[in-house]
Order: C-alpha cells, then sequence, then structure tokens
C-alpha cells in the first residue's frame, strides 16, 4: 500500500496540470417537451462512449483531449444527445519515452474526467432531464484494451 502511495505521488509531481477548458459541447433534445415530460415518468436507455487523445503542443507542454458523446433513447426513440469535447494542457518532467503515453492517456484523463462529468449533469438536468450521473471509468482499463488492440492490428498487419 505505500508503494502504490509513493507511486502515485511522482506521478502527480511528474504530471501537472496548467489549464483546463472546454473546446466544444452539444445538447440536443429532439423531441423537445414531449422527451422532457415522458422522462418523469420513464428512464432511459443510456448509451456513453468516451475517447481520449492526445498530442504535443511545445517542447514540455501536452494536450489531452477527452470526448464523451452521451446518447439517451427510450424504446428506439432519442430522448437527449450531449456531445463533449473536454481539455487539459499538461506538462511532465523527467518522464522516459515509455511512460508518456500511460501519464498522458491514464493520469490526464483522470484528474479531468470528474470536471467533465460535472458538467455533463448540469447540461442534462439543464435540458430538463434528471441529471446524468456517469460511473466513474477505469483508464487503466480502456488504455490496455486500446494498446492490446493496436497489437493485434500489428499482428494482422504483419501476417498480411
Amino acid at each position: 500500500m505505500a508503494e502504490e502511495t509513493a507511486a502515485a505521488e511522482r506521478v502527480q509531481a511528474k504530471l501537472r496540470l496548467h489549464s483546463q477548458f472546454l473546446q466544444d459541447l452539444s445538447f440536443e433534445s429532439p423531441r423537445g417537451a414531449a422527451g422532457v415530460a415522458a422522462a418523469a415518468d420513464n428512464k432511459p436507455e443510456v448509451e456513453v462512449n468516451l475517447n481520449i487523445d492526445s498530442r504535443q503542443l511545445q517542447e514540455a507542454f501536452y494536450e489531452v483531449a477527452l470526448r464523451i458523446t452521451v446518447n439517451a433513447t427510450r424504446e428506439e426513440e432519442p430522448w437527449f444527445l450531449v456531445e463533449l469535447d473536454y481539455r487539459g494542457v499538461f506538462s511532465m518532467a523527467d518522464v522516459d519515452d515509455q511512460a508518456r503515453a500511460p501519464m498522458l492517456l491514464i493520469e490526464g484523463p483522470r484528474m479531468l474526467f470528474p470536471f467533465a462529468r460535472r458538467i455533463i449533469a448540469d447540461v442534462v438536468r439543464d435540458g430538463g432531464f434528471p441529471p446524468l450521473l456517469m460511473e466513474p471509468v477505469d483508464f487503466v482499463g480502456l488504455f490496455r484494451q486500446h494498446a492490446l488492440a493496436r497489437q493485434e492490428q500489428a499482428k494482422e498487419t504483419e501476417d498480411d
């Protein structure tokens, strides 16, 4: 336990969040008042898609993009759609090339997610629906899934 805490403290010291901002936000309620009225009696089926990306801005500065799409439907009828692009500018110190991607694609989104989650909850509530409280995200698991998918793709490319 003490080793994990020390490792987390080292990561926090090496990855610094300088700013965070809303790049793009869209909310659609295709059914209007009928959808809002129906939401009071029914619970929609909610599909959440999450995409993470990063790019280098300057020598030691990186931008991490957290894109979240929430699509709520009931019996295949659309209730609402939220598209959020939330970003942060980070710097890293004393990080080797192998650790750079995990820091940017795991720790960066982990820092940004609580703010993006609140924005989505507020926008859905302001749209007339009950606030949507998204479940926590396992960014380590997502990173591993994408790494495995890239390895399989590379293997298929080699076999061709």
